[in-house]
């Protein structure tokens, strides 16, 4: 079904994903816990303050998300996602020559305001322009771009940081990071071609969209179950170094959590084309949750199972946010209603490691932050399971049971 569609654009799903995978969301969340120890010796960062950084991060990439969705409308994904790609090698260098926590933080939050183009919004409004009948496997292979960011690029980085120190580690990380303006200039399609009484017009539906009640429970959705694990993401290495793990072994199960998530968005990505995504988000919620729990009960001997359910949660979750706004809402807003619900995720993605740290500083450990995650995860799994079926069919057009 669809294969068509496949081969006339494949080119763009490939550079959707090469562009995704060496963007902010698959160079930064997966890597930045490799630093931590580091950090710690050379310029005094506790767990609470590196959560409070990374939050700086991700507040101001949720500030930009907004310009970002109406630049891809404006000017094309390709000179966004290019943008984003230099602008994110250019804050990792930054970071290699940090000396205080306050320099860190600022250069976090520069790094999150100014690379903000090289999140998923102008890859993945590419690949929903080329798409239909298969745009839900189509947003899967692109997802899968930052998985397999995830899975190779910590185990080389924290063998940079284990034989360089963390500075070198930061710098492979800007390196990686150029090479994203490579799919970016020559795989993306160019400045879209719309009137201006037409992009006057949707912005005006996307006003009245932004306050429905669809796009509500969908957006608190996703925040919610963002809030709830996300930070375990960045925690993950650390915890493990507490456990008692050598950081190469760290480094290795945190690329187990990227095997999960590639695996994971191709399977979403393929059965959202034949079942409604909003289930596989509520069944996501629940493998995490019950992988949470077994990591706090077995500590590192079940580390496996419990990357494999956090790698799982993160490639439901990236795959659900663009196949349902594009399933559920005009294609002619998805900029703009991926880049507000992405915004959101960010935000509560940095608010999630805050807490967990700031809970695994008062308790001494990580068993109680693991927990606690489980029973969060229960919210966004009863909002899921909220979300109004069959809004709108596949190819964009409004269905009678309309919500």
């Amino acid at each position: 079904m669809g294969m068509g569609e496949f081969r006339q654009g494949w080119r763009v799903v490939l550079a959707a994903g090469l562009g995704s995978g060496l963007g902010i969301s698959g160079l930064l969340t997966y890597n930045s816990g490799l630093f931590v120890e580091g950090l710690g010796k050379d310029i005094g960062l506790s767990r609470t303050a590196y959560g409070a950084a990374f939050f700086g991060a991700t507040v101001s990439l949720a500030a930009a998300m907004p310009v970002v969705g109406r630049l891809v409308d404006r000017f094309g994904a390709r000179a966004v996602a290019a943008g984003g790609a230099a602008a994110l090698a250019l804050g990792f260098l930054l970071l290699s020559a940090v000396h205080s926590i306050a320099a860190y933080f600022a250069a976090m939050v520069a790094l999150g305001l100014f690379a903000a183009p090289s999140a998923p919004v102008p890859f993945t409004r590419a690949v929903v322009a080329g798409f239909e009948r298969s745009r839900g496997l189509a947003l899967g292979l692109t997802q899968v771009g930052i998985g397999l960011a995830a899975a190779l690029v910590p185990p080389l980085v924290g063998t940079e940081i284990a034989r360089h120190g963390w500075r070198n580690g930061f710098v492979v990380l800007a390196g990686l990071a150029a090479l994203g303006l490579l799919p970016a200039l020559f795989g993306l399609p160019g400045r879209p071609t719309i009137a201006a009484g037409r992009d006057r017009e949707d912005g005006a539906g996307f006003a009245a969209l932004r306050r429905s009640r669809p796009f509500l429970i969908q957006l608190a959705a996703f925040t919610a179950m963002a809030l709830a694990f996300a930070g375990m993401l960045t925690h993950f290495v650390p915890m493990l170094r507490e456990g008692g793990l050598q950081i190469e072994r760290a480094a290795a199960l945190a690329g187990l959590i990227g095997m999960s998530v590639i695996v994971t968005r191709i399977v979403v990505g393929w059965l959202a084309d034949r079942i409604e995504p909003a289930w596989l988000g509520a069944a996501s919620c629940v493998v995490c949750a019950l992988g949470c729990v077994a990591l706090a009960l077995g500590g590192t001997a079940l580390a496996p199972a419990g990357a494999l359910a956090l790698g799982a949660a993160m490639g439901a979750e990236a795959d659900l946010i663009g196949i349902l706004t594009a399933r559920n809402f005009p294609i002619a807003a998805y900029s703009r209603a991926y880049a507000l619900q992405y915004a959101a995720f960010t935000v509560a993605a940095g608010i999630s490691p805050l807490w967990i740290g700031y809970l695994a500083d008062r308790a001494g450990g990580y068993q109680a932050p693991l927990l606690c995650v489980g029973a969060g995860l229960l919210v966004p799994a009863m909002l899921f399971a909220a979300v109004p079926r069959g809004c709108r069919s596949s190819n964009g057009s409004r269905q009678k049971n309309s919500c």
